[in-house]
């Protein structure tokens, strides 16, 4: 097996363990020679990230926080990120994106970290975005609108940030506070780019239908897409089945509208003030959360602030509308949680750590988390048989504990 490498000096070796018990030492391609088991099968735990070798880089799914200006957006990210990001009380002081790298909260790390005498964890992550308030008519461009739409086109999820608090002392672009007439400025914004954004496509393609055998069937499917947008649906609830022509379907995929893209809204409250009734997926006191992010879960508890922030809360919430789920490798090397899209199976997962590791599978010891926990090790879980040896068709689950074996 072939590990991709960089800035390699000759001698830089990497240890990995074979399934006859023997410890090999494997010399990077840019070195002359490769030392090989003759059972030929690579166990892999966990590796560490050693300078020498480059992992698989994952593609980092991103959430980006959108909202009218003075929502909360900008204090939500300083939360998240604790990167210094302007918030003073004033419309557009985010001009550009900022994006911070947040690691998703999980309890099991630590866990699998102390039963396996890990000398270090890691944690998946999320990217989050703090994009600059829209305003009523920014797909005309109004508010500096056709940037901040264009930074939004990059982002996975949409995080609706919108304000419920009443304080006479935080402006609000729109002079009052109706957190329901927020959201509807802000998707209504989303679906007029996505509707000026569909015309030019559609006359565009009718220009070269000549040369394109499927511009009759993406011209209709574009008039689908307008007419669920034209009655203020999103692009999303325009379903492809299985009688569209692939290649249309794929295309179809690769438009990336605003409005395909999925939604979680979020209202921005003030726990002891009042507050706008709004129906929301959560509700989050970004001010206080802010105030209290340095305490310590028995701090929290001794002040009746609840032990588990609502900022962990949010970026469960997050990875979850991804459809996104992690699973675990551990050993005295690290701990580890890798990212996966629901749905994977075990070839797709292993390839999240190398590419090399889907073309080469050969199969996958996977335990599950609180079955590795009742037993306490790995060699303690095979004994009593809660370990299962599992081929190309397993489709991982949230919370698998895995060895993954690769052909040499």
């Amino acid at each position: 097996m072939w590990l991709i490498c960089h800035n390699i000096p000759l001698l830089a070796l990497l240890a990995v363990s074979f399934t006859k018990g023997d410890s090999v030492l494997y010399k990077p391609p840019l070195a002359k020679g490769v030392l090989r088991s003759s059972g030929g099968i690579l166990v892999l735990r966990t590796f560490d990230n050693h300078k020498h070798i480059q992992l698989n880089q994952n593609y980092m799914f991103s959430v980006g926080l959108v909202g009218l200006p003075n929502a909360g957006k900008s204090t939500l990210f300083n939360l998240l990120t604790k990167r210094s990001v302007p918030a003073e009380n004033f419309p557009f002081t985010t001009i550009d994106p900022h994006d911070g790298i947040v690691e998703v909260p999980d309890e099991r790390i630590g866990v699998l970290s102390k039963l396996t005498s890990s000398k270090k964890e890691v944690y998946a992550t999320i990217e989050f975005r703090d994009i600059a308030g829209l305003i009523k008519n920014a797909h005309k461009g109004e508010g500096l609108g056709n940037a901040f739409l264009g930074h939004i086109q990059e982002v996975d999820l949409i995080l609706l940030v919108v304000r419920s608090f009443k304080n006479d002392d935080i402006i609000h672009v729109e002079n009052r506070v109706n957190p329901q007439e927020d959201e509807e400025i802000l998707m209504l914004e989303l679906t007029l780019a996505d509707e000026k954004r569909l015309e030019s496509t559609i006359i565009r393609i009718q220009k070269e239908a000549k040369k394109d055998p499927h511009a009759e069937a993406k011209i209709e499917v574009l008039e689908h897409i307008m007419t669920k947008l034209s009655n203020l649906e999103p692009a999303r609830n325009f379903e492809m089945d299985t009688t569209w022509d692939k290649e249309v379907i794929e295309w179809r995929k690769g438009l990336n509208l605003l409005t395909d893209k999925p939604v979680l809204k979020l209202a921005n409250i003030n726990f002891e003030g009042e507050n706008v009734p709004y129906e929301s997926d959560f509700e989050l006191d970004i001010l206080s959360e802010y105030e209290f992010a340095e305490m310590t879960p028995a701090e929290r508890i001794e002040l009746g602030i609840p032990e588990q922030t609502g900022i962990d809360k949010m970026i469960r919430a997050a990875f979850k509308k991804l459809n996104l789920s992690t699973y675990l490798t551990c050993g005295e090397m690290e701990t580890r949680a890798w990212t996966f899209t629901n749905g994977m199976k075990a070839p797709e997962c292993a390839g999240k750590i190398h590419s090399d590791f889907e073309k080469k599978f050969i199969k996958a010891e996977v335990v599950a988390y609180n079955d590795f926990v009742a037993n306490g090790s790995w060699k303690a879980a095979f004994e009593k048989g809660a370990v299962k040896t599992l081929g190309k068709d397993y489709v991982m689950l949230d919370g698998d504990v895995v060895e993954f074996k690769i052909g040499g």
